[in-house]
């Protein structure tokens, strides 16, 4: 069990939590997403100025994932290979200078060089979480996953309100905001973000694709990691076209489907910063996953059968709730699986797979709403969710018990490992 820093908990007086390093890279990430949702709404409407067509604003979104997709397990390795701190720094810097050159750019392909360098930049997500696995306790752990989590939720929900009132002024603003921001960001986490991987030598690390492949065929990683893929892809799934569904089923427009997902990021925020720490203090993290999937796909096929605006949010209500529960215990469990050496890696790899299910779930979904109904999307999506849950039904017993797994050990000693 690995020691908890001193202070990496925050309790005490009241604020005191902002001032330990935990609260510190809580607000690092929040503000670096307040920064991210500002501009997210509008980069298609910018790039329209440019004269880009749907299919060129398509690939520009999908440049900043596809970059996500690639360098999230680079920047979690080189996080162990160099510290945390360095690497946090080093993106943050970057997204501000991508967020300038986005918001001063006179042509299309400065648009795209923007996006390839802030989805670079945000890949770093994984070395974050790695410095939360640092600092606190296994028994802690899941605490410091949720408010990650927490912080990505409340991070899209403050910034579409502001880059809207920001774009009301001027155009361009919302992305110099933005940069502003990162940089703001980039100066507090200079001043009081330490390092959180000890001083010493570095245990060897394997080379990216040993390591890549050593995660993905592990018998205690890969399940846990092909679940996050599988329940983040229904997930995107259901994101992707609940404003086509929301329109068809319930006449929603824009504002209506704005509310919608305030809701929903509020309620998963709370579920993850506040509610799931203390459900697997109580109940143990295996068990709380299986509700959080039992639960998320009950509220999918339910959120599919409604037909009444009434009775729409006490399952969104269900469906915020229950998923706030799945990825930060499942991050947990990983991080617990992994050896303290590669938290970064092993991190970057799950990074990796949820930066592809956000890749191909919005195509998958759309197609299956326009040709199958406007339901389907759910109905796939439940399906999937309890499939998720009956993995984590078998895993439980051997998985709970089991000593962490080093990433890149042969399969001899993984075998010995497992038992």
């Amino acid at each position: 069990m690995r020691r908890r820093e001193p202070g990496a908990g925050g309790r005490g007086r009241p604020g005191a939590f902002f001032l330990t390093p935990l609260g510190i890279v809580f607000t690092t990430v929040l503000i670096d997403l307040i920064g991210f949702g500002i501009v997210l709404p509008l980069v298609p409407l910018y790039a329209e100025e440019f004269g880009a067509s749907p299919i060129v604003i398509g690939l520009l979104t999908g440049s900043y994932a596809l970059m996500q997709l690639i360098f999230a397990p680079i920047w979690g390795r080189v996080s162990d290979r160099v510290g945390r701190r360095p690497v946090i720094l080093v993106t943050l810097l970057g997204s501000a200078i991508a967020w300038l050159i986005f918001g001063l750019a006179g042509a299309l392909w400065v648009l795209f060089l923007a996006r390839i360098l802030d989805g670079i930049s945000g890949a770093s997500y994984a070395a974050a979480q790695a410095y939360v696995a640092d600092i606190t306790s296994d028994e802690e752990r899941v605490r410091g996953m949720g408010l990650i989590g927490a912080a990505f939720g409340l991070g899209f929900i403050i910034g579409p309100a502001m880059g809207a009132g920001f774009a009301a002024i001027d155009h361009r603003l919302p992305f110099l905001v933005a940069s502003g921001l990162a940089l703001l960001n980039l100066a507090v986490a200079w001043r009081r973000l330490p390092e959180s991987r000890k001083p010493g030598p570095r245990a060897p690390q394997p080379g990216q694709w040993q390591q890549v492949r050593g995660a993905l065929g592990s018998r205690e990683l890969a399940p846990m990691i092909w679940l996050s893929f599988v329940a983040t892809f229904a997930f995107v799934a259901m994101e992707a076209t609940f404003a086509l569904f929301g329109a068809r089923r319930f006449d929603f427009g824009l504002a209506e489907t704005g509310l919608v997902f305030t809701f929903i990021g509020v309620v998963a925020a709370l579920s993850q910063g506040f509610l799931v720490h203390r459900l697997v203090g109580r109940h143990g993290q295996w068990r709380v996953l299986q509700w959080g999937l039992l639960g998320t796909a009950v509220s999918f096929l339910l959120l599919a059968a409604t037909e009444q605006v009434w009775a729409l949010f006490p399952v969104l209500l269900l469906l915020a709730g229950a998923s706030g529960l799945v990825f930060p215990t499942v991050t947990t469990i990983v991080s617990r699986r992994t050896d303290e050496h590669h938290q970064g890696g092993t991190l970057g790899v799950l990074a990796s797979t949820g930066g592809l299910a956000r890749l191909l779930a919005p195509v998958a979904a759309t197609a299956l709403f326009q040709e199958v109904g406007v339901g389907a999307p759910l109905v796939v999506g439940g399906v999937l969710f309890l499939a998720c849950a009956g993995l984590a039904a078998t895993r439980t017993a051997r998985l709970e018990t089991g000593k962490p797994q080093v990433v890149g050990e042969t399969p001899a000693r993984e075998g010995q490992a497992a038992r």
